[in-house]
């Protein structure tokens, strides 16, 4: 029965996500192509990216004082609604944008909860691997459905709306269906009362210092990341970039993010690191600024492929630690706030770069957040230090090697 739960769950994050972005390419392309100002795409992109935040605190948040099923089956519904909500619309209408942005909400409360299921009921400090593996098939679940979903919407999107957002339906109400079916499976989170060793405590305390240190990471690098979904294709039509290699640029950056996955799943020198988080930052700062002067779809590439191992690397290691920081019953909880700060820097991002987009032009967006990232690389620097440092003189004691 876990098995065929966890089965559903990836599946169900497949198809959120394939159903979620093939909106998103189609909402953003036709701004763009519709010649909306960089200041407006921004607007448009933070929206979206601050209702998944707020989604994503009320998911984390909710299932520990209402019946959790229901506020995931809010979430998919949600997603269902936003699609058709952006059918019947004009995305040259401001009152498109309601319907738009309730897509940010049905994501924010549907993941925090699917997140916890799958890992409930396992120890990350006993059995690693078993974390490990469950997190990356998730990511790996996910991405694909992303990936896929950017793909065809790249390709439908010359055909016209109708095939678009049908494609985005076919994704959503199934996985709806699969929502109620999981719901009947699950139970609400309950407290489960454990006798930690003082290993475990050790070990509990230095993953939850990682877990606030990831939450700075996910501002900085989704502060550019945000600039990639939501005004890339502004600068992929200035320089020639047809829709459909442009669902393939970002397919192919998603390859990169999965790789990245893949391969922090099959090593563990990463674990409790902070130097492979920086030096993941300094590259993709690096990437960010490649994309500034780029004039072709090859060299777009590039800055995306350095860009996005960091959109790897943060978005595993934030779950990792997330999970190896909390209780069972808060895991929920965990997952929210990690959901949160990855749309909070996405919000900001966008918006910022929409701004400087419309003011600097829209190269100087990608630019600005290389030096934002590697000012907060400053930032977490001191923070592993006040948080992480002290705890080095009983690295022993938890049998974690810090550096």
């Amino acid at each position: 029965m876990a098995s065929q739960l966890k089965l559903r769950l990836y599946l169900m994050c497949g198809l959120t996500d394939f159903a979620s972005f093939v909106v998103v390419f189609a909402v953003s392309r036709s701004l763009a192509e519709g010649g909306a100002a960089p200041w407006y795409l921004g607007f448009v992109g933070a929206g979206l990216s601050f209702s998944a935040a707020v989604g994503s605190l009320l998911g984390g948040w909710l299932p520990n004082r209402f019946d959790v099923r229901v506020v995931f089956l809010s979430g998919a519904g949600a997603v269902v609604m936003s699609i058709a909500a952006c059918w019947l619309g004009d995305v040259s209408n401001a009152w498109f944008l309601p319907g738009y942005w309730l897509l940010g909400i049905g994501l924010g409360l549907l993941y925090p909860p699917l997140i916890g299921w799958l890992n409930q009921g396992e120890d990350p400090h006993a059995n690693r691997r078993v974390v490990s593996r469950t997190l990356i098939l998730f990511c790996v679940a996910w991405n694909l459905g992303m990936m896929c979903g950017q793909l065809t919407a790249g390709a439908l999107f010359p055909f016209g709306r109708n095939w678009v957002y049908g494609a985005a339906l076919l994704g959503a109400l199934p996985n709806l269906v699969l929502a109620f079916m999981v719901a009947f499976q699950v139970r609400p989170f309950a407290r489960i009362s454990t006798n930690r060793t003082h290993h475990e405590n050790e070990a509990l305390e230095l993953a939850t210092a990682f877990k606030r240190l990831s939450w700075i990471a996910n501002l900085g690098g989704m502060f550019g990341a945000s600039m990639i979904i939501h005004l890339l294709p502004d600068l992929a039509v200035a320089i020639g970039v047809q829709a459909q290699d442009h669902g393939k640029l970002l397919a192919s950056w998603r390859g990169v993010i999965i790789g990245t996955y893949l391969l922090m799943h099959r090593t563990a020198h990463w674990h409790y690191r902070i130097g492979t988080a920086l030096a993941s930052q300094v590259l993709a700062a690096c990437g960010l600024l490649v994309i500034a002067r780029s004039e072709s779809a090859v060299t777009l590439l590039v800055g995306l492929a350095l860009l996005g191992q960091l959109v790897g690397y943060n978005y595993f290691s934030g779950l990792f630690y997330s999970t190896a920081g909390s209780p069972d019953e808060r895991r929920a909880l965990a997952a929210g706030i990690h959901e949160a700060t990855l749309a909070g820097g996405m919000a900001i991002g966008t918006m910022a770069g929409g701004i400087l987009g419309s003011v600097g032009g829209r190269r100087m967006p990608y630019a600005v957040a290389a030096v934002a990232m590697l000012a907060l690389t400053v930032v977490q620097t001191a923070a592993w230090w006040k948080w992480v440092r002290p705890l080095g003189s009983r690295k022993a004691a938890a049998g974690i090697q810090l550096s």
